[in-house]
Formats: C-alpha cells, structure tokens, sequence
C-alpha cells in the first residue's frame, strides 16, 4: 500500500508510552520528597504497575483494544492511581512516626478506654501492625467515596455518542478500570504490605520540601481564619475573574491530529478525461517531490463505480508522506507547508486543491459527506438557485478571516449528451418516443443478447454499436429509425441532439436538495468562526422562501457532546453530593466540598486562556478530571478537621489542626496528579495535540484547588458545619 497507517499508530502508541514512563519517574521524585522513606515510596509505588495491570487485563478481557485514547487514559489517571494509596500510606506514616507515648494514649482513648493496662500481647508498644491497622481503619472509608467519587465523574463520558463518544470512551473505560483497581490496592495491598515492610518501626524525618512549606502554612493560615470575608472576597473575586476569560476562549470539537502525511484533494473539469487526470496528477507529484520536506508523493485518479465510495476521474487524490518536523526547512508547520505547495501547483489553471490529512479527510467525510472540518449545507428545490445562493455563500466564506480551503460542490459543468425528442415531427411519421429511447439505449449503452455457456460458467451477451457509429454527436445524429410505413428517418429528423452541461450528481440530505460549501478552519477557533458566519450569511444573503442554511461536520459534533456533556455533568455533580452527604450526614459539609469545583475552574480556565488553547472535548474531560481529584482533597481535608472535633477540640482549633495534618497529604496527591500529566502537557510527539488541552486544565486546575483547598475550606469549616457541630452538642 502506498499509506499504511501503521507507522501513525506506533508513533502515537509510542508517545503515550513515553509520557507513561516519565510520569511515572516523575512521581517516585515527588514521594522520595515528601515522604523521605525509601520503603514507603516503594509501597505507594506498588499501586501504579499493579492498577495498570489489571485494567490491561480487564481491557483485554472486554476486547478494549491499546490505542492512542485507552493508553491515554492510562496516563492521565496514573497521577490519580496513586491518591488513594498516597492518603493511606501518609496515614499509616504518621501513626508509625508517632512517638510511643501519644500512640499509647491514642490506645488508651481509641482502642482500650477506662482500661488502666491495655498493653498485652496485641496493644504493645511496638505493635505496628496494630498501628497500621488503627490508620488504615480511620481513613479507609474517606478513601474509598474519594476514589469512588473520581470514578463517578467519568460517567458522564459513558454518555457521549457519535464520533466523540467512539474517541473517549475507551479512554473513559481505561480509566476507571484503573481507578477501580487502585482502590483494591490502597485498601488492601497497601495496608497488607505494610505490616511485612514496617516491622521494625519507621524513624521520623523532616522533609525538605514540607519544612518550609509547613512553616509558611502554620503562619498564613491562622491570618486566613482571623479574615474570614478578605479569603472568601479573593476566592469570590478570582472565580468571576474566571468565568470573564471563557467567552474569550473560543471552542473547537477536538484538535486536529498531525498524521504526518497530506492528503490532497485536486478536482478537475468534470469532464476531463482520464488521460487529461493522469498527466496533471503526474505534473503534480513531480512538483510536490522537489519540496525537502517531502517523502514521497503517490496520487490516485477516481475510484471504481463498483466500490463503496465511487469518484469520477476528474478527482484526483494526493497522498503526500513528510518527513520529521525537525528536517523540515521549507517552512516551520503544516499549515505555512500546504500554503507555498498551493502556490507552486497553482500554475496549472482551472484546478481546485483541497489540503488536509488521509484520517481526517477520511472522518470529515464520514460526518458531513465532504472532506474538510466544515460543511455550510444550501437546502432548496431549484437547482440553478442553488448554484445561484451557493456561489454567493462560498465567496462570503472565503472572504472571512480562519477560512482554508473554500470550495463549493460542483452543481454544474459536467458534459452530457442530450436528446430531445420532437413530438410534432414523431407524430408526423407514427414513430413512438419509446422508439427513440430504445434505439439510443441500445446503440450507446447496448442490449443483452444471450449468454454463452462454458461448463457451469455463464456469460453473457452485450451487443451495441461500433465506436465509428457512437463516438460523436453527428454519428448519434444519423442514427436511422423505421417508421410504421416501411420510412427509415435520420434521428436528427425528430429529435435534437446535443452536448449540454449538467449536474454530475443530485444530492440530498432527508429527502431535499443540497449543495454543500466546504471549508477547513485555520488560525481560529470553530466555534466563533461558525456564530460569524452565521451572523453574515443572515444578514448579507438573501435566500428565498424555502431555502435554510444548516452547518455540519465537526461543528455539529461539537454541539452535540457539548450539549450532552451540559445534562450529565451536573448530574454526575448531584450524585457526588448525595454521595457527600451519605460519607458525613451533613448537608453543609458536602456543600464545602463541593466548593473545590469551582476553585478547581479558576486554574483550569486560567490555564487553556494563558496558553492560547481552546475549549475542546478533550478540555472539558479535564475539567471532569479535575472535579475528581479536586473533590478528593476536599474529602480528606474535612475529615480529618471532623476527627480534631470528635476528639474534642474547638471547630476554629480542629480546622486548624486538621488542615495542618492534611497538608502533605493534600499536597502530595494535587502534585503526583498534575505532575504525571506534565510529561503530556510537553510531549510534541504524534497525538499529543489530542491530550494536550486535558492536561492543560488539570494542571491549571490543580494549582488553583489546592491552594484555595489548603485556606477557602478551613477558612469556612465552621460556617458550614453549625448544624452537624450543633447536634454533636446536643448528643454529648
């Protein structure tokens, strides 16, 4: 084959792979940091290989196949394969860090109360196991709904249909394969392991990196609780700073995938000859090869009616292989390449090019029929008006900034023979039509004439005409009829014959009219580029009664996982309160949890603003991802605020203590999860344009959450938790 996709999907398989590999090299970096323990790193570190083993094997097992979004999937949600056994190992490394006296009055309180000698054979001073198994029962169940919750977040990408729904499902499936599987290791595995790995107990050290942040923390938080309405003001004021920036993002369906290989479209005269197609397409790929930048160039002319996808020779497709960006001299992208190949193959007149890439054509023309990312679709009865309106269409569209590639459908110009028969001259001599019909049918298209028998084959016969006979318009027109009366007349005697320019084709779109105006879309987002045409097409064309402009192709996938994404995001949002409010009884408290959703959109539209990207599917699946991990820290924040209360400390003291016990953990969890997705945020391998925008906004996102996290929820702890503090009182 002169394309063969495999090489694109290695690369991309590769690219995954490596951003895999680095966030995972990336994360043991951080846990050395923050945990300064080799063995306790190694425990966390367990998790990764162990969930991502058992979603292979459960992908395997449903037939998920490895590509580019299932792998991708993998490596957003390595970052969060680790929260849950982050929160547990931290746990279990402070009660083993303990000194023996506060673990001893900790068995007195927890474990052995009113009894004065609760050390025997189980309750020692060196029992680690009794210690790991006191941490991991007082954090197992925030675990589990925070990792639960992260899994319940994805659901709504269950939900998306269509092209979008085929893309990021297997991503979906992936990952929450591999949250479920984390769950089982955090849960049992980490505590199992821990009992064999900590026997000989575990000497405190101090962190580098936590020294200094919990001296600043210790310092800043209290000035946080002491002005409760200047924090919530700042957070208040950052998050309608927020919302300012999204009209300025501009929206697109996912960001185009740099295959390295052009695929380019050239349509001739409809009727030109395949002699005429196999010489310009010959011209072409000789000019096309002198570009350093270029592998090869192999074109192919029309396709066979006989085929699913049948093309009239006068198209002629272009395969074009490139070679690595970096080798690339000519110029610097795509976009400036396919500019200067216009302008050089321009020379030959009446040719109109059309650049894009082989499985984006490809999908282009499975959504809307034409092979670009746009498709402005004319609907009408009359022909002539079509063409009318729709040449009227494409000059505005070529005329507005973003547009690449305007062409409408030929609705015209395609050479027909035509013959009319003169129904005065047939009634003068008794001649039929179906007469005429018959004799043009069998002399140019021919008539069965039986079949020859070789064995069990069977042939059959076709008879009509000679070249000489059919080859012109004045051999047609000499074509002899018989009359009733024994009279041979000349066809051109009762009918006129002639070469006229028609339509190649009549298409249709639910049974009505169409010509289709195609654009690609170059320098801007879809989203704005589409509301100004829109805007222009109303007010500068004049469409007759009757006639309605729809736009499709991507812009109306787009729209649609959009507006699905709109219903079930909020809905799996509602379902992650009840789940809240079922974790701590208490409406208030769920609702500060709740609170990191939009401190965790502050950073993540922040992020895809700053870095000039726009609100894509792919975006919006980081924000669902941030919502979880986002969700997550607040869940571990508030219950260990909700432990200091339950031990009898004030809610201003418990919020205090609380977030200060919390922090490495908040901070361990916030950066694992941005920090395995920065090997994504960098790559510029094949598909990295794709995942791109997800780990912009969770990276944002994270940075925005968690230091709004660590000061807004202790900050409002108290507000927040009046009525379940109110009836702890009154149960006391």
């Amino acid at each position: 084959p002169f394309y063969d996709q495999a090489s694109l999907v290695n690369q991309a398989v590769n690219t995954v792979s490596k951003a895999l590999l680095e966030a995972f090299v990336l994360i043991v970096i951080v846990l050395m940091l923050f945990l300064v323990n080799l063995r306790a790193t190694l425990l966390v570190l367990i998790s990764v290989p162990i969930s991502i083993g058992l979603a292979l094997m459960a992908m395997a097992y449903w037939g998920v196949s490895a590509n580019l979004m299932s792998l991708g999937g993998l490596a957003i949600a390595i970052g969060m394969m680790v929260d849950g056994s982050v929160v547990m190992m931290e746990h279990i490394f402070s009660h083993l860090t303990r000194p023996d006296a506060e673990h001893r009055e900790y068995v007195k309180k927890k474990l052995a109360p009113g009894d004065e000698h609760p050390y025997d054979a189980a309750h020692d001073d060196h029992g680690m196991a009794l210690r790991i198994q006191e941490s991991a029962r007082e954090v197992g169940r925030p675990v589990f709904f925070a990792v639960l919750i992260i899994i319940i977040v994805f659901a709504p990408l269950f939900s998306l249909e269509g092209v979008e729904g085929k893309l990021f499902q297997p991503m979906a499936i992936s990952i929450v394969l591999a949250m479920l599987a984390s769950l089982m290791v955090a849960l049992i595995v980490v505590p199992a392991l821990a009992t064999y790995l900590f026997k000989t107990g575990v000497k405190y050290r101090e962190s580098p990196v936590m020294r200094p942040l919990e001296k600043l923390y210790k310092r800043t938080l209290p000035m946080a609780q002491h002005n409760r309405k200047t924090v919530v003001s700042a957070a208040l004021l950052l998050f309608v700073g927020s919302l300012v920036m999204v009209p300025f993002l501009g929206t697109e369906f996912v960001p185009e995938l740099e295959e390295g290989t052009l695929n380019i479209r050239v349509t001739l005269a409809p009727s030109s000859s395949l002699d005429t197609a196999l010489g310009v397409a010959s011209k072409l790929e000789a000019q096309l090869l002198t570009f350093p930048e270029v592998q090869y160039a192999t074109s192919r002319v029309g396709r066979p009616e006989i085929g699913g996808d049948p093309e009239p020779v006068s198209n002629v497709e272009i395969f074009v292989g490139l070679k690595p960006v970096e080798e690339w001299t000519s110029a610097s992208n795509r976009q400036a390449l396919q500019k200067l190949m216009e302008q050089k193959m321009s020379v030959h007149p009446g040719l109109l090019f059309s650049f894009s890439q082989p499985i984006a054509t490809r999908v282009d023309e499975l959504l809307s029929g034409v092979r670009a990312q746009l498709a402005i679709k004319l609907f009408g009865q009359d022909l002539d008006m079509l063409a009318k309106k729709g040449g009227e269409i494409e000059a505005l569209v070529k005329r507005v900034d973003g547009t690449r590639g305007v062409a409408m459908e030929q609705i015209g110009g395609e050479a027909q023979l035509a013959i009319r028969p003169d129904r005065d001259a047939l009634a003068r001599y008794g001649i039929p039509v179906a007469q005429v019909m018959d004799l043009v049918s069998d002399a140019i298209g021919g008539r069965a004439a039986g079949q020859v028998i070789n064995g069990n084959e069977r042939y059959d016969i076709n008879v009509r005409l000679g070249n000489e006979y059919r080859d012109s318009v004045e051999s047609i027109r000499g074509l002899m009829l018989q009359s009733p009366s024994g009279a041979w007349v000349r066809l051109s005697d009762v009918a006129k014959v002639a070469i006229e320019s028609g339509p190649p084709q009549i298409r249709r779109d639910d049974v009505q009219r169409r010509v289709v105006i195609q654009s690609n879309v170059e320098g801007r987002d879809m989203g704005g580029l589409v509301a100004e045409l829109q805007q222009r097409i109303d007010s500068e064309i004049d469409l007759p009664t009757g006639y309605t402009v729809v736009f499709g192709g991507q812009f109306e996938n787009q729209q649609r996982a959009q507006a699905r994404l709109m219903i079930v995001v909020p809905l799996s949002l509602g379902l992650i309160f009840l789940l809240l409010y079922f974790a701590f009884g208490s409406i208030g408290q769920a609702s500060l949890i709740m609170l990191n959703v939009p401190l965790a959109l502050i950073g993540g539209i922040a992020a895809l603003f700053i870095s000039g990207q726009y609100l894509s599917v792919p975006g919006s699946i980081g924000f669902i991802a941030l919502f979880g991990v986002a969700v997550l820290n607040g869940v571990v924040m508030v219950n260990a605020i909700n432990q200091r209360v339950t031990d009898g400390a004030d809610a201003e003291r418990a919020a205090y203590e609380g977030a200060l016990s919390r922090l490495r953990p908040v901070l361990m969890t916030a950066s694992i999860a941005a920090l395995g997705l920065i090997p994504m945020l960098l790559s510029h391998g094949v598909g990295s344009e794709v995942q791109r925008p997800l780990a912009t906004v969770v990276v944002g996102g994270l940075f925005s959450s968690t230091a709004l996290t660590l000061f807004v929820l202790p900050v409002l702890y108290e507000v927040f938790s009046r009525a379940k503090l109110a009836e702890q009182k009154r149960s006391a």
